[in-house]
This record gives C-alpha cells, sequence and structure tokens, in this order.
C-alpha cells in the first residue's frame, strides 16, 4: 500500500514539474498540455475505480451536507449536498431538481421534460419523459420499471433478473398532458387529425407498425404545416 501511495505522490510530482514546464515555453505547446490534461482524467478515473472496489472510507464524512460555493465572481450558489473524497481529491456534489422551476433538462445528449399524463391505471400522473421531438407537438419516452414478481416490495431490492425498464412513446400537444401512443395506423391519426394535411400526407403512407424512425418523420412534419 505504501508503494502504491509513493508512486501517486512520484506521479502526481512529476506531472506538476512537466506542466510548468510546458507552461513556460509559451502558447505553442498547447497540444502538450492538453496531453498532460488527458493524463490526470485518466489517473483520476483509475483512482475512482479502485476507490469504489474498496470497502475503505475514502469520504472526510459519508454524509451530505449542506453548504455554499461561490463563483469567481464571489456569487454565492446555496441549495446544494456536499462531500469531500479524500481519495479522487474531488469534491462531490448532489441535488434534487424542482421540476416546478425547469422546464427542459439536459443529460448528456438527452433531452427531459416533466409533464402530466395517464398512467396504466388511467390515473392522473406526472413524471419525466425524453423529449425526442421538440415543438408545439412533442415526442416523448416514458420509462417505468416492470416488477417481474407480483409483489412490487418483494422485488424492489432484487436483483436485476427481476425487473426491466420499460419504455412508451408519448404525444405531448402545447400545455395539454401526454397521451400515451398507439403504435398503430389508426392511433397516430386519433392524435394528430386536427390538421387536414396531416390526414392526407399519413393516408398517402403504407404503414403497418410504427418504430421510432417513422414515430419522429410524422411529429416532424406535423410541426411543419
Amino acid at each position: 500500500m505504501l508503494n502504491k501511495t509513493m508512486n501517486r505522490l512520484f506521479f502526481a510530482s512529476l506531472l506538476i514539474i512537466s506542466y510548468q514546464f510546458v507552461f513556460a515555453q509559451g502558447n505553442s505547446n498547447y497540444d502538450i498540455l492538453n496531453d498532460l490534461s488527458d493524463i490526470n482524467r485518466k489517473v483520476k478515473t483509475e483512482n475512482q475505480s479502485q476507490a469504489k472496489q474498496s470497502k475503505l472510507n475514502f469520504y472526510l464524512d459519508e454524509e451530505w451536507k449542506a453548504g455554499v460555493f461561490y463563483t469567481k465572481k464571489n456569487d454565492p450558489i446555496n441549495g446544494y449536498l456536499f462531500r469531500y473524497n479524500i481519495y479522487t481529491d474531488q469534491i462531490e456534489l448532489r441535488s434534487v431538481v424542482n421540476q416546478n422551476e425547469i422546464d427542459i433538462v439536459t443529460i448528456g445528449s438527452k433531452k427531459f421534460i416533466y409533464s402530466e399524463f395517464l398512467n396504466a391505471d388511467s390515473i392522473a400522473d406526472e413524471g419525466y419523459f425524453e423529449m425526442i421531438v421538440n415543438g408545439d407537438c412533442k415526442l416523448l419516452i416514458r420509462r417505468s420499471i416492470a416488477f417481474k414478481g407480483s409483489d412490487i416490495h418483494d422485488n424492489a431490492y432484487g436483483s436485476q433478473a427481476s425487473t426491466k425498464v420499460v419504455e412508451k412513446y408519448y404525444i405531448k400537444k402545447d400545455k395539454e398532458r401526454a397521451v400515451e401512443v398507439d403504435k398503430s395506423k389508426e392511433g397516430i391519426l386519433t392524435l394528430l387529425s386536427d390538421k387536414d394535411k396531416f390526414v392526407e400526407y399519413y393516408d398517402d403512407k403504407l404503414i403497418l407498425f410504427l418504430n421510432e424512425k417513422k414515430l419522429i418523420e410524422l411529429v416532424n412534419y406535423y410541426n411543419k404545416i
């Protein structure tokens, strides 16, 4: 363990010395700085992976605690929980988004909105949807967990084999609630038949079953007319 620690310290020192040397050379070494930055990210990623495999406590305090962080302009930002990871030398942040204060949330390349809908029991509900097509008419995906057993409480903390992710497509117009798409020719026509041009366009197409690609094409056309 001591040897590993010494190796990390040596490697970190080498990175710092290399960075100072390169920085002194001017802007011509911009690519080298990027390489060093990539190396540093890889080291942190390896450290995080090792930390996950260990049972040791790598946090100064495992509990998430309220705090404040300040921008470079000294503006305080509140409403988050923090903890310090000693092993990776990173401050981790956690927060739950208040859906009443947001319109669209992006996570990587995916976009999410919050909307009302009718659940499987035809009861008014609300939740997050991935937005596939934006516009006056939106194409959405709603994901939920299906439990294979008869009792949801018996399976909630069970193995992954006892559950599966179910995806369903929805149409949402303006501020209306999201409506599940029946992926048949009649089903989509029921939702989008308020535009005559769309009905004509749709009737001319030979569609037996609607996949995601076809749904995107149809909703995009609907929004254009």
